[in-house]
């Protein structure tokens, strides 16, 4: 996928417009890109921006025999966290929303995620697996949204225990599921032009104000260092972690964090790809993919950066006391102590418990307006938002999902759930792959406009 983002922009179907010559975009792009930004990092960078470091820091994998606690892990971790949350995964969205995008808008296909197979199956076996496929599409995207609702309401709950030690977590879970759902849905219903396009807007400033200001009242000279011995780390073991090949196959750590990871961007991916494509009318396909897969994963990179160096700076100093929170305390702690450890806790940590709010209903209401979309017989641009009863439906049932998976299993729910999630989008997304290859180098033969 990532190598396919990068034929792509060189390829001829680079140059052609999404919706034809004529079509204008429904948005500008500032707004554009914080819609795609905040549909697609969920609470993801905000939940593992300072845990993922500290437990590939404190575990290193065996195949890299360093010991743990060390500057070698310091540098392995980094350039872990880039492989997991860099171009690879923005690649997993990039392909899969070209894809919608071109097929609903330039073959004049259905709006379904069969179509962008048009140029691998003829029209006989592609309509005979739409629904079918549809169907296991919105199941994967299901348990790919309680996965991220669920670490959602973890670090949100850790946040206010953190505040307010008195307050029981088996009160605030259900407390903080309800609101979540709530606001989502109500931001869904709202439609694309107003809810979910305002509170995108609102997330993306939180965004950028809040990453700033770590990098300007935390170890700044560091956390620049954590990111070259990340990128070197990064390039040094990309073909290696990323095709698992040597020492690295069959790796326990391997297992429980690139395939988690993986299958957590792919359980996503199918039914996010159809609200990718869906705003990306008007936009050349270079466009798209400067927005979709270059811009979100630098921005990815650069919050890692700041947040992971900050968190590495930390337990490089106390790693016995770190190692003690995580195991006791769980990974949603580990930001709070950042903070703490900044001595700016007060009022960071109630400012990242609402960041983490928003941040989460702004990725769940775009893949609530996806999934209602999906559920409809048709889609056309003069009716843009989706039914608002199926939004309400779909909204219910992942919340109820994600409450369930982490009261009674905890993380290990979470992570259960992204690989039940991602194994059956891995089969769309490889023929995806394949027909997006097909397409690019004959446009012409596939695309009406």
């Amino acid at each position: 996928m990532v190598i396919t983002c990068l034929l792509v922009l060189f390829s001829p179907l680079g140059k052609i417009k999404i919706g034809g010559k004529e079509a204008r975009p429904r948005f500008n792009k500032l707004s554009w890109f914080s819609i795609i930004l905040c549909t697609t990092v969920a609470v993801g960078i905000l939940f593992w921006g300072s845990a993922e470091p500290l437990f590939h820091f404190l575990y290193p994998p065996d195949f890299e025999n360093i010991d743990h606690s060390s500057a070698p892990a310091s540098a392995f971790s980094m350039g872990a966290v880039f492989l997991h949350w860099g171009v690879t995964p923005y690649a997993i969205y990039c392909i899969p929303a070209l894809g919608v995008a071109l097929a609903i808008y330039n073959a004049n296909l259905k709006f379904s995620l069969s179509s962008p197979l048009a140029p691998m199956l003829n029209d006989k076996y592609r309509n005979k697996i739409t629904s079918v496929l549809d169907m296991i599409c919105l199941f994967a995207l299901v348990a790919g949204m309680a996965a991220s609702l669920g670490a959602g309401i973890l670090s949100i709950s850790g946040g206010i225990q953190d505040q307010w030690p008195e307050w029981s977590k088996v009160f605030l879970t259900p407390v903080v599921t309800v609101a979540i759902i709530f606001t989502f849905v109500l931001s869904a219903a709202s439609g694309i032009d107003k809810g979910i396009k305002r509170l995108s807007q609102i997330n993306f400033y939180f965004f950028i104000l809040f990453s700033l200001l770590i990098l300007a009242i935390g170890p700044t000279l560091s956390i620049f260092k954590f990111a070259e011995l990340g990128t070197t780390n990064f390039l040094a073991n990309f073909l290696p972690l990323s095709l698992q090949l040597g020492e690295v196959r069959n790796s326990h750590w391997v297992q429980s964090w690139s395939v988690f990871n993986w299958a957590n961007w792919m359980a996503w991916a199918p039914i996010t790809a159809l609200f990718l494509g869906k705003i990306a009318y008007g936009r050349t396909v270079r466009e798209f993919i400067l927005f979709n897969w270059i811009l979100p994963a630098l921005f990815c990179l650069a919050w890692m950066s700041i947040f992971g160096g900050s968190t590495l700076f930390f337990a490089e100093n106390k790693p016995a006391f770190f190692k003690t929170l995580l195991e006791n305390s769980g990974p949603e702690s580990i930001i709070y102590q950042v903070f703490n450890d900044l001595d700016f806790l007060n009022i960071l940590g109630p400012a990242f418990i609402i960041a983490m709010f928003i941040s989460y209903v702004t990725a769940a209401d775009s893949s609530t307006e996806a999934m209602a979309s999906l559920s409809m017989k048709s889609f056309s641009l003069e009716k843009f938002d989706s039914d608002i009863s199926l939004k309400v439906v779909w909204g219910l049932l992942v919340g109820l999902l994600a409450w369930v998976m982490i009261t009674f299993a905890g993380i290990d729910g979470v992570k259960m759930l992204s690989n039940l999630g991602g194994l059956p989008s891995l089969w769309l997304l490889m023929g995806i792959t394949i027909s997006i290859n097909i397409l690019m180098w004959q446009p012409q033969k596939y695309l009406k406009k």
